[in-house]
């Protein structure tokens, strides 16, 4: 008698070979729950422990803290092990029966398929550990930095993560030269983009700082630690210290070979970005955005410059500080911006504020991460920890401030000096908007970080704010955020040119100082950047016009019902997920 499999059956059989396949690879995920949905479930988490298990430090910054004590193994054989289980896990998902999902689960899938997809694209087509010795050095640093971040166990158990991670550094760094190639020793010498090597030689010798630094901080709280930790920092930054040394001989031999190609780079746009679009129609957009923006800008500047010769403005007189003004009034003056946000958000039906938004805390940057973080950064809630502070580093302040230095920052407090700033990285941009995709139910969501949401978001409240009256009534409010709009149109345009190879770094960042300020030195470190970082640069206004869009869209659905503070809810309950998917989801409701 023939046996055939019913199409259940092969789905069943096809999740327990995988659960053993995984198993045999290292990545154990436990059994699968029945059902498409609870499938899609297990298939995410399998997804995410095999992804974290190889990329360690990414488990960490999302909150996930089994593998805290190591940093990756980037091994051939390792790699091949995630690659084949990656494609068995899209196997998967490729048979799964998506008409008995709802649309929250279809869209959960295709996010998940797009990660795997992605991981795939930068293991393969970038050749990420062949050719980008920038990111051992980030992960050297990051591996550090994300295990004392947040107060997710004890600082005795966070301190002997972190002591393990550095003893793991020195390992870690002979795997990246293997891997790379580089040094003056290597065999069949591979050529990484020579902006690639600079990011790494400058990261190395952050790194070692930063090991040295961070274990004897440590050891000062962990006295029991103190020897291992020197030590095992002596010889991390050790080898560091060689890595560069070869990297920095290899220098005058390397290209700067950084674009993807357009093929790579469209791929990137609809695979990981979920765009409709190619690079070529994302550059007309840029160019589009970058006239329309400079041309309105103009015609204001011009009709305020008009109005000021016939009413001139009164200087603002700067009132004396308090006596003892000190940097801790600077702190308090930051964190009431903040509060005043909070309940300016809530107050103006702007969006609801849940009572379980973590707060954002603003603080100087800790000593031991003063060489990774030198200006102002935020670093958002993750996603899986419990702990949902944010917090905004600013720069060390002095312990004692002079008469003018006082004057100077009581008076940027007193006049909400800080507020710009807190629109967009605190609330209600990245901590708002990141606090509550942290609260979506489902696992996979929780987990994305689209960067066209994310930075979108924030760009869309600079302009929102203004419209919605934070500000004090003045002639010309679009002034406010229209020159953001501005950079941001010129980001669009040189990440599309750089990474289809239309320019080289220095056409790069000559445009960037021809069209947006005379700032050499500012536009060379930002340009630098968008090289290592295809097509994050085009995120903001991308996503902003995303929004802009949809929201068009919903109100022209809602009618009447159409209220900001709704679609604001709705669409950041979605999560940090592509705005096509968002749009599909509010269009159906």
């Amino acid at each position: 008698m023939l046996f055939q499999m019913t199409e259940r059956q092969k789905r069943t059989a096809l999740c327990v070979a995988l659960v053993a396949l995984l198993n045999a690879t290292g990545f154990a995920i436990g059994p699968v729950r029945p059902g498409a949905s609870g499938r899609l479930d297990s298939l995410g988490r399998a997804a995410f422990r095999a992804l974290w298990e190889f990329h360690p430090v990414d488990a960490t910054r999302c909150g996930f803290h089994e593998f805290d004590g190591r940093l990756g193994n980037y091994s051939p054989a390792r790699t091949a092990a995630l690659k084949t289980a990656v494609n068995h896990l899209l196997a998967q998902l490729d048979v799964l029966d998506t008409l008995s999902l709802s649309l929250d689960d279809r869209i959960d899938r295709e996010l998940l398929v797009s990660n795997l997809k992605m991981e795939l694209f930068w293991l393969d087509q970038f050749k990420l550990l062949e050719r980008d010795p920038h990111y051992y050095s980030d992960e050297c640093i990051g591996g550090i930095y994300y295990v004392l971040l947040r107060d997710f166990a004890p600082l005795p158990v966070r301190a002997l993560r972190a002591c393990e991670r550095l003893e793991d550094v020195p390992r870690f760094i002979k795997q990246a030269r293997a891997n790379c190639l580089t040094g003056s020793a290597a065999l069949n010498v591979k050529n990484p983009p020579r902006l690639y090597a600079e990011a790494a030689i400058e990261g190395l010798a952050d790194a070692e700082g930063f090991f040295k630094e961070s274990a004897a901080e440590l050891g000062r709280q962990v006295p029991e630690l103190a020897a291992r930790l020197a030590a095992a920092a002596d010889k991390a930054s050790n080898s560091a210290r060689a890595w560069r040394a070869g990297l920095e001989l290899d220098l005058p031999r390397l290209k700067d070979s950084f674009a993807l190609g357009k093929e790579k780079f469209d791929y990137l746009l609809a695979t990981d970005k979920f765009l409709d679009f190619d690079s070529d129609s994302l550059l007309r957009m840029g160019e589009s955005l970058f006239a329309l923006t400079d041309s309105a800008m103009k015609v204001l500047r011009a009709q305020e410059a008009e109005m000021l010769k016939r009413q001139p403005r009164v200087p603002q007189e700067d009132d004396p500080a308090p006596a003892g003004f000190s940097k801790q009034n600077v702190l308090a003056d930051e964190e009431a911006e903040v509060d005043s946000m909070r309940a300016w958000v809530g107050c103006s039906n702007f969006a609801i504020v849940p009572e379980w938004i973590g707060p954002l805390k603003v603080v100087e940057t800790p000593a031991l991460l003063r060489r990774v973080i030198p200006g102002i950064a935020m670093e958002g809630a993750t996603p899986l920890d419990k702990d949902q502070t944010g917090y905004m580093y600013i720069p060390p302040l002095p312990d004692d401030f002079d008469t003018a230095l006082a004057r100077r920052y009581y008076n940027t407090g007193r006049r909400h000096g800080y507020r710009g700033g807190i629109v967009h990285e605190g609330i209600p941009g990245h901590h708002f908007q990141i606090s509550i995709a942290n609260h979506n139910p489902s696992f996979i969501r929780r987990l994305q970080f689209n960067t066209c949401l994310i930075e979108g978001w924030a760009l869309y409240c600079e302009q929102e704010v203004v419209e919605q009256g934070l500000y004090p009534p003045d002639s010309f409010p679009a002034l406010r955020w229209l020159g953001g709009v501005r950079f941001r149109a010129a980001r669009i345009i040189v990440d599309a040119k750089l990474h289809t190879g239309a320019f080289s770094y220095d056409d790069a960042w000559r445009f960037m100082v021809d069209k947006c300020w005379p700032d050499t030195a500012f536009f060379k470190a930002e340009v630098r950047r968008y090289c290592l970082s295809p097509s994050q640069p085009m995120s903001y206004l991308v996503g902003k016009t995303q929004i802009l869009a949809l929201r068009d869209e919903y109100r022209r659905k809602m009618g009447d019902r159409f209220s900001l503070e709704d679609f604001h809810d709705r669409l950041l309950t979605q999560g940090s997920i592509p705005v096509s998917l968002i749009r599909r989801k509010l269009l159906a409701e």
